[in-house]
């Protein structure tokens, strides 16, 4: 299953779902009914998960848009049911389980009851699903303990049920290969990272998973300022010598983060020169004065390669206190964007 949720991590839904199925993904979650329905009204033909449940009046989207749901409350398999009985169709459901995420999810300990439930009001799971919390650390034993309790849910009361297994996310399916059951649901590493960041990689000259995205700016002016200047508001910078600056028109409304002030840096002519001063909404500055002839209209890169170097999201995490997935959402979900495939 390709995680196409959150507008595919900030790459863009529909476009990456036309493109994984061109190549033969027939599988899709996403979050929210809205979500599914757009994907589907994209011309999806594939199957598409909802993960969040549903509100009463939109359970007409299963039937109307053939889409599947993961049913986590007691509650929406009794509308599931009612739906249904109203239109004569049975729905492929899934059941989620919470087996240590303390998230979404029955309880292992309901099973028999979930499908006691399950077989009173005329529904008939295809499927169950649960989430590993802990597998970006390769070495914890925790997602050991976490695929042998959600292994053993549907072996409940001395019955088999061919059941769809599914628990893996991109730490499961990387290090965990002993739960992978029958269907992982690929999300950060889809779009080109680890979900344990830079560590994900062996060696760091090693050919692995490839980013999909990249974010680039304009200088749109250049100016010099003396030394003991103050740069941008509360002058959280002051220049120690005469400095260039290059203003660029990308700030946090754009997902370049606030807290990456006088932290981040980017990439001008090869080169990487730092962020100084606070990131203002639409703004920031970065100090271009170990680059001869830059000017405005250079091309800067926030995230991505130029030249020789490479700034990624895992960096661009570290500098802002998240994770590359926050960042790869507000820089894609923030910015027109250009698809190049």
């Amino acid at each position: 299953m390709a995680m196409v949720k959150s507008d595919a991590y900030g790459h863009s839904m529909t476009r990456v779902a036309q493109l994984l199925e061109g190549s033969g993904c027939s599988v899709f979650g996403v979050a929210e009914v809205a979500e599914g329905v757009d994907l589907r009204d994209s011309g999806c033909r594939g199957d598409i998960f909802i993960f969040l449940g549903f509100y009463p009046p939109d359970v007409d989207y299963f039937f109307s848009h053939n889409l599947t749901p993961v049913v986590f409350t007691f509650e929406d398999l009794v509308r599931i049911s009612e739906a249904q009985n109203e239109r004569g169709r049975k729905l492929p459901v899934f059941l989620k389980f919470d087996c240590g995420m303390s998230r979404l999810g029955f309880s292992p300990n309901e099973a028999v009851e979930v499908f006691s439930r399950c077989r009173k009001l005329s529904i008939e799971p295809v499927g169950i699903m649960s989430h590993f919390p802990c597998s970006d650390n390769r070495h914890s034993k925790n997602s050991q303990h976490v695929a042998d309790l959600f292994y053993r849910i549907d072996c409940q009361n001395g019955e088999k049920l061919p059941l769809v297994r599914s628990i893996c996310n991109s730490g499961g399916l990387l290090y965990q290969p002993y739960s992978h059951g029958d269907m992982v649901r690929i999300g950060i590493s889809l779009y080109g990272y680890y979900p344990d960041g830079d560590k994900g990689r062996e060696k760091k000259d090693e050919e692995g998973l490839r980013p999909a995205m990249s974010c680039v700016s304009r200088i749109i002016q250049v100016k010099t300022v003396a030394a003991g200047s103050g740069i941008s508001y509360g002058h959280t910078y002051i220049t120690d010598r005469e400095t260039k600056i290059a203003v660029l028109p990308i700030g946090y409304s754009d997902g370049v983060l606030r807290t990456m002030s006088n932290r981040a840096e980017v990439l001008i002519r090869g080169q990487r020169v730092p962020i100084r001063g606070r990131i203002c909404m639409n703004m920031c500055m970065a100090d271009i004065s170990a680059i001869e002839n830059a000017s405005v209209g250079d091309e800067v890169v926030i995230l991505g390669s130029q030249g020789r170097e490479t700034i990624d999201a895992d960096q661009i995490g570290e500098w802002s206190g998240t994770i590359s997935y926050e960042v790869l959402c507000a820089l894609g979900n923030n910015n027109p964007r250009e698809f190049l495939a």
